[in-house]
């Protein structure tokens, strides 16, 4: 299987979740899978895996730490992964995931039993230790080799059968902005994107901070060649306006935000 096979197979899973996290998936449901074979790590019904978020940088090396928590909070807040605490030291935060159901049907395989903590899922802790109690953890070097195909076909997992929105209950008008500022090429999927600005109900002051964000991933090398560009519902999802912060700068170099939203974002005053 070619990278780009690969890379093409994660469509149904990334057009759900969003690319990143359609990666981090993948190799969750690997080791879901490689432990249900060898009959470990089932707990409450489910197959397990777990590492620590600074083994998960050791995986995923062109992540940072914080990244990789915030793709974990976005597949948590999508309902991708049950996030939970097995480890035998109450001391010992190494955090355990297992797919959700919706995710295993995207990968055309059967539901694996239900979860008995309440919403699912426990909190990601911040401080994840480094050791694991029982078991294999994720290795940081044999992850990819012989990894399972990725699902194909189809738009699995998206709702259907709803009555398309014209405009989100929650500031219609800054979400007009938001949508008419934002690259055409992340504008797809308009009623998930309304959905995902309904949940998080931005107020006026992440509204600003988002739009100045926007100003400053606009002007990267990466989005003025089309490359890296979220769906505005992945956008608001998994928080991405914080990757402006990495990208350092002063804010004050950046042109007036009322004379960028008065052209572009026209409501976004």
């Amino acid at each position: 299987m070619t990278a780009l096979t690969f890379v093409s197979g994660l469509g149904p899973v990334a057009l759900r979740y969003g690319l990143e996290e359609s990666i981090f998936l993948h190799t969750i449901v690997f080791w879901a899978r490689e432990n249900r074979s060898n009959g470990q790590n089932f707990k409450d019904g489910r197959w397990w895996t777990y590492n620590s978020v600074q083994g998960m940088t050791e995986i995923f090396p062109w992540w940072s730490a914080k990244q990789i928590r915030r793709i974990i909070n976005s597949c948590r807040d999508q309902g991708a992964v049950l996030i939970a605490n097995y480890n035998k030291d109450g001391r010992d935060r190494t955090i355990w995931y297992s797919p959700s159901d919706e995710l295993w049907t995207l990968y055309g395989e059967a539901n694996m039993g239900k979860c008995n903590f309440p919403n699912g899922q426990m909190q990601v802790s911040d401080g994840a230790s480094e050791i694991a109690q029982t078991g294999e953890p994720l290795p940081c070097n044999t992850h990819v080799k012989d990894t399972p195909l990725p699902p194909k076909g189809g738009r699995g997992g998206r709702r259907r059968n709803k009555p398309p929105r014209e405009a989100p209950d929650w500031k219609p008008e800054r979400f007009a902005g938001l949508w008419q500022f934002y690259p055409k090429k992340g504008r797809q999927n308009k009623q998930d994107a309304m959905n995902a600005w309904d949940d998080l109900q931005p107020s006026d002051d992440l509204i600003a901070t988002i739009g100045r964000a926007l100003q400053k991933l606009k002007a990267t090398d990466d989005w003025q060649r089309g490359v890296g560009i979220p769906y505005v519902a992945t956008f608001l999802r998994g928080a991405r306006w914080e990757n402006a912060e990495e990208l350092g700068g002063d804010d004050g170099d950046q042109p007036p935000p009322g004379a960028v939203e008065r052209r572009d974002l026209q409501v976004w005053t």
